[in-house]
């Protein structure tokens, strides 16, 4: 007979998902132990109380949405201050000037070093010196 350390994972599987050796053993054990008969019955319930909760549809009461609807209304805030909008478009042209600045540097810089070994762009960290005669010595 099992151990219930050994027999607790199998408790709340259903016996379609348990192996006829795996079944055969569960059964033998809840037969002589009661604390995990229990449990085992516990967890059948449950399995058949959710079963039937699958079947079930509740309609919401009414207005439901309408109050849903206004919550979320009360917590959107609007920013209409001229400044702010001018300040986040600036922040937003600013961002996307870097961001095409940086690629292409990236590429001028592939099309100019084409003799760069494949590794060192991998490896690039900035403020990382790559040690290339000891890279060379490791290949």
């Amino acid at each position: 007979m099992m151990s219930c350390h050994s027999v607790r994972p199998l408790l709340p599987a259903r016996a379609e998902e348990l192996t006829p050796l795996e079944a055969r053993m569960r059964a033998e054990h809840v037969a002589a132990c009661s604390r995990c008969a229990a449990e085992a019955a516990a967890y059948s319930r449950l399995g058949q109380a959710l079963a039937v909760m699958a079947h079930l549809e509740a309609e919401p009461a009414g207005g439901t949405l309408e109050r849903i609807l206004v919550v979320i209304g009360r917590r959107r805030t609007r920013v209409t201050d001229p400044r702010v909008l001018a300040a986040a478009g600036s922040a937003g042209a600013l961002v996307a000037t870097v961001v095409v600045a940086r690629v292409l540097r990236q590429r001028r810089h592939a099309q100019t070093a084409p003799t760069a070994a494949p590794w060192s762009r991998r490896l690039r960290l900035p403020g990382v010196p790559i040690p290339a005669a000891a890279l060379a010595r490791a290949k």
